[in-house]
């Protein structure tokens, strides 16, 4: 596994986007409902021709409150354990203020419920919250007896009722909100743990088989080459076998875990073919395959094109922003070799040859596997990427068998 398999992938990514982009809507609706009752308010007073400087300086204070709403939201998606204390304040008092400036009792309940819905969500500490609640919901019966002291108290409790129910509603709404997105993070923090765990599982495992398969190895050529180091002066002959049978043993052992390791960086093809697919088609980008049921590739064949299928994809789904790709294999007729082409309708940034880290390491893996790598632009302004593979053996793989 490498450092790529433990991150989300292009689909995994753009379903946290959607969830924080639905969460961020839901919940941001509401601090702009707050400023909307002092701007009714303000048309209403204009209308029976009353100075509306009150709800002016209302709307400045519950807009300020909103504001500083916006980072403690931020927070709270983040998963932060408690918010900025002077920003929560500062909230606290705007809109406890700017509510006090609004001369209709229905307008100032609404406004403080609709806060109040959001504000309850910002904080993870429940009697702080609650204490928050509480006082609020006193702050228009303070304020009764000398904001209000023509309206019956019964009609009073009516609109604080309706105040109630209205935050209610709203509170209602930002708690599945507020869930929902806590679902969402979580899931995917516990599928990249899990990803690194089982990265983490296999550098083990690995490290564990390369221990055994080297341990009694290394034992016996240590062995033979302090007898071969005793012998060079005494026993000439039995030193130079010694030496021999050391080198043997070496070219064995150097064997056996090139095996060892051309196992675990082997990949299937199809299964690599596929995956890719679904990525690109998960991320938006329109993917069809061509050639893969008649190629008939070589083990190593197969290994190499799966690696090349791998790093092209995903330097399609990081960089280009293609809508359209397409994967094909062949063979070459006059060299016999197989080709693998990855060609999509939007040329990446950085030149002809695209992402220089990307197309560099292929070439370089490519070229010392003994296959060549050619990108150019396309007709339609895309990319194409064209790898004719080695055929057999790798070049550098036979180099150092013979070593």
């Amino acid at each position: 596994m490498n450092q790529e398999t433990a991150s989300p992938s292009a689909a995994q990514r753009r379903h946290l986007r959607t969830a924080r982009r639905m969460t961020t809507y839901t919940v941001f609706v509401t601090p702009v409902i707050v400023v909307l009752w002092p701007v009714i308010e303000f048309v209403q007073t204009r209308v029976h021709g009353n100075p509306g400087w009150p709800e002016a300086v209302s709307l400045v204070l519950l807009t300020g409150s909103s504001v500083c709403m916006g980072p403690l939201l931020a927070d709270r998606m983040r998963g932060e354990a408690a918010p900025d204390t002077r920003l929560y304040v500062a909230s606290v008092l705007l809109a406890w203020s700017g509510a006090l400036f609004l001369r209709v009792e229905v307008y100032m309940v609404s406004a403080l419920g609709a806060w109040l819905s959001v504000m309850l969500h910002l904080h993870r500490d429940g009697r702080r919250s609650a204490l928050l609640g509480l006082l609020t919901a006193l702050v228009p019966w303070i304020a009764w007896p000398f904001l209000y002291p023509n309206s019956h108290a019964g009609v009073f409790a009516v609109f604080w009722a309706g105040g109630v129910l209205m935050w209610a509603l709203f509170y209602l709404g930002c708690t599945v909100s507020f869930r929902l997105w806590d679902i969402v993070r979580d899931a995917f923090a516990a599928q990249e743990a899990k990803a690194r765990l089982a990265v983490a599982e296999e550098r083990l495992r690995f490290t564990r088989d390369l221990q055994d398969l080297l341990g009694q190895d290394l034992s016996v050529l240590a062995t033979r080459a302090a007898r071969a180091e005793r012998n060079v002066s005494r026993a000439p002959e039995e030193a130079r076998a010694e030496a021999a049978e050391v080198h043997a043993l070496a070219r064995d052992a150097l064997r056996r875990v090139r095996a060892a390791v051309s196992g675990y960086r082997e990949l299937d093809l199809a299964e690599e073919v596929r995956s890719v697919t679904a990525a690109l088609e998960a991320d938006g980008t329109r993917t069809t395959v061509a050639g893969l049921g008649g190629l008939d590739p070589s083990p190593a064949e197969a290994s190499l094109a799966a690696w090349v299928v791998r790093e092209v994809g995903t330097d399609v789904l990081r960089r280009s922003g293609a809508t359209r790709c397409r994967i094909a294999f062949s063979r070459d007729p006059g060299t016999g070799r197989a080709v693998v082409e990855v060609s999509d309708d939007r040329a990446r940034r950085g030149g002809e040859t695209g992402p220089a880290g990307v197309t560099d390491g292929l070439a370089d893996r490519v070229g010392r596997e003994g296959g060549t790598l050619a990108a150019v632009r396309t007709e339609d302004g895309g990319h194409l990427l064209r790898v004719h593979l080695p055929a057999g053996a790798t070049p550098s793989s036979e180099a150092e068998e013979n070593r």
